[in-house]
Parts: C-alpha cells; sequence; structure tokens
C-alpha cells in the first residue's frame, strides 16, 4: 500500500504538507508564518462553503488531512517479487485473492490503528475481529493469514462454522467450539487451547 496525497489537491494544501513535514521546532519564523496563513485559508473556505455550520465544523473540514490523501493498493507476484500492479477492478484477481488483499489491507490498518492509539494509551487493545474468518481463502493460505495477525502484534477474535485456528504458524490461542443438539435446549461448549504443536481439552 502507498499513502500518497491526491493528484487534483490545491496549492494551499500541497504548501501546507510540504510545511508539515518539518517538525515545529525546525521552521523558520518565515515558514510558521506561511504555514498559518495556508490553514487560516483553508478554514475561511470552509465557512464560505458552509456558513450555518459551527467554527468546529470548519475546523474539521480544513484540517483533516485525511481527505488530502488517499491509499493505493498495489498487487506483487511471488512470481516475480520485482513487479508490482496497482489494484483495479481489471487487475484480474480471482476471488479467493481478492478476498487475502482485502484482509491484508485491513489488517495493516488495524494495526496501524492500534499503533497510534497506543502512544497515547499504550494498554489499549491491539483486536480485530473477524466474523465467518477466511471465507473462499484456500486452506494453506488460512495459517499465512494466521503468521501475519501475529506479526502485527494482533489479538483476534475469530468466528467461523469449519475454522479450529490450530495452525503452526499460531503459537498460542484458546479455541471454543459450540455444539447444539436440535433434540435439547442450550449450546454446549468446549474449550480447547493450542500452543503451537497441540490442541488440548481444558476440563469443565
Amino acid at each position: 500500500m502507498q499513502w500518497r496525497l491526491h493528484e487534483d489537491v490545491d496549492a494551499d494544501v500541497r504548501a501546507a504538507v510540504e510545511l508539515l513535514r518539518s517538525p515545529s521546532g525546525l521552521r523558520t519564523r518565515e515558514q510558521g508564518e506561511q504555514l498559518r496563513e495556508v490553514l487560516q485559508r483553508r478554514i475561511e473556505d470552509a465557512r464560505r462553503a458552509d456558513p450555518s455550520a459551527g467554527y468546529a465544523a470548519h475546523l474539521r473540514t480544513a484540517l483533516d488531512y485525511r481527505s488530502w490523501f488517499r491509499f493505493e493498493t498495489y498487487v506483487v507476484d511471488d512470481a516475480a517479487p520485482g513487479r508490482k500492479r496497482a489494484l483495479t477492478g481489471r487487475t484480474g484477481l480471482s476471488q479467493g485473492e481478492q478476498r487475502v488483499l482485502s484482509y491484508l489491507v485491513l489488517f495493516a490498518a488495524a494495526a496501524a490503528h492500534s499503533t497510534t492509539l497506543g502512544e497515547t494509551t499504550p494498554h489499549a487493545p491491539r483486536l480485530i475481529l473477524l466474523d465467518d474468518a477466511f471465507a473462499k481463502v484456500d486452506e494453506p493460505t488460512h495459517g499465512r493469514l494466521g503468521r501475519i495477525l501475529v506479526d502485527l502484534d494482533l489479538d483476534f477474535v475469530l468466528t467461523s462454522e469449519r475454522l479450529m485456528g490450530n495452525w503452526p504458524e499460531v503459537p498460542s490461542l484458546h479455541i471454543y467450539e459450540c455444539l447444539r443438539d436440535a433434540r435439547v435446549r442450550g449450546v454446549a461448549s468446549l474449550h480447547y487451547t493450542w500452543n503451537g504443536r497441540h490442541r488440548r481439552l481444558m476440563p469443565v
């Protein structure tokens, strides 16, 4: 993935990005004044576009740098690691490959968000929830995706009708299997632990 500036952003945004790349303590007085003027013009533009909105809304619109950039996703083939293709509707990927790419983007975004959050809240969980995990992804890839979650230091909760998650690439896991008999009310739950090699049924 690449995070880059939109091609059609105006000159003020480009100037602001260049100035914000340098630490505030290293900017000259002239650069600081230029940055202030650039951001002030953006606030005024937001006010003219929606005069009825409050000042806080104008600030959010004018200073939301996320709208200045865009993500571009590229596909790298294992057979040709030096070659990359931009991911578009015409890239020609199978449904399974598309699923894997969407998981990779999701994992990377979740890890980046958790890392940023951890700078101010160190004990915040790095947690991702996946319902019907890895559907339509071939089985050999399941463990590789699990390994990526581990490498990104993400805790995860997976639900699935067929996956247990006991892949050699994942060093530890708690597994809960829910069993239901249509003739009996309620659901029975079995608790297993996984240590990367063996799955063990835990006593009730």
